[in-house]
């Protein structure tokens, strides 16, 4: 049975339900999220203050403290939310399909939409390496991508249709490439130029690396 609220503070709830402290808190957390996204995206990393995160979230500057220890703190958690969709966004593509290279192609095309989404390639490909560093920029970038490409790689091996046997390595150098080709499309006057060239070099890429040649 849910507990009542004792002197304006919540009291934990016998059934597991969240408390009213804790769904602000939440509620709290992503607005913080969503303004610094806007603001990095207006201004980039460097000339946002956190006082103006806190003034777009409604909140004040105490409570970006009270959920993140700093600016940069508070720019991980932004791209880890917007890494988390992506990989979800990447799978259920791959998901839609039964063939292992139509999975692949349906996949990487659903990356491709998303690091054309300005958002996106600006905090995760643009921002991420001067506000975190180069270092634990890529660390982020392996932790999410890495695994994407190691399933889809994973699958191909599975049908026999990769002719690689080191998945891991093979996955690791296909990281690489994904991100020069998506730091091309974000650095270009011509995005969607690049873009078309990115897509059309990878799945070369590919198409190579499997044992029969898909049509």
């Amino acid at each position: 049975m849910p507990s009542e609220v004792t002197g304006g503070i919540d009291v934990e709830r016998a059934d597991g339900t969240r408390t009213r402290r804790e769904e602000y808190a939440e509620a709290t957390h992503d607005a913080l999220l969503d303004s610094a996204s806007d603001c990095f995206m207006e201004k980039g990393f460097a000339s946002t203050s956190l006082d103006e995160v806190a003034r777009g979230a409604r909140v004040t500057k105490g409570a970006i403290y009270h959920h993140f220890s700093s600016k940069k703190e508070l720019f991980h958690a932004l791209l880890d939310r917007q890494e988390e969709v992506s990989v979800a966004t990447v799978l259920a593509a791959a998901d839609e399909v039964d063939d292992a290279w139509d999975a692949i192609v349906h996949a990487f095309d659903s990356f491709l939409e998303l690091v054309s989404e300005p958002h996106y390639q600006r905090l995760c490909w643009v921002e991420g390496p001067s506000a975190l560093g180069f270092e634990e920029w890529w660390d982020c970038g392996e932790r999410y991508q890495i695994g994407v490409i190691r399933t889809l790689l994973e699958r191909a091996a599975a049908a026999g249709l990769l002719a690689v046997s080191d998945v891991d390595m093979l996955a690791r150098v296909l990281f690489g490439a994904v991100v020069a080709g998506v730091l091309a499309m974000a650095r270009s006057e011509q995005p969607r130029v690049e873009r078309g060239r990115f897509r059309s070099v990878m799945l070369d890429v590919m198409a190579g690396l499997v044992r029969s040649a898909p049509e």
